[in-house]
């Protein structure tokens, strides 16, 4: 995602990395600077918006 669309996520939408459904986690904190992700795999990262672009939304799931 770009740094415009990174702004966009509010928290507790998920996302994943490079594409990849199994590397996933949830937006916890969003700021002027960047994304604060809880990945599934328990690690927290704070990423800058214009360092987001390997980080996509994650497709929700119809019930």
């Amino acid at each position: 995602m770009t740094g415009r669309e990174s702004r966009l996520p509010l928290v507790g939408a998920r996302v994943i990395w490079h594409a990849d459904t199994k590397d996933a986690g949830t937006v916890t904190e969003t700021d002027w600077a960047g994304v604060t992700v809880r990945w599934d795999n328990h690690a927290q990262q704070t990423i800058l918006h214009n360092d987001m672009a390997m980080v996509t939304k994650a497709l929700e799931r119809s019930a």
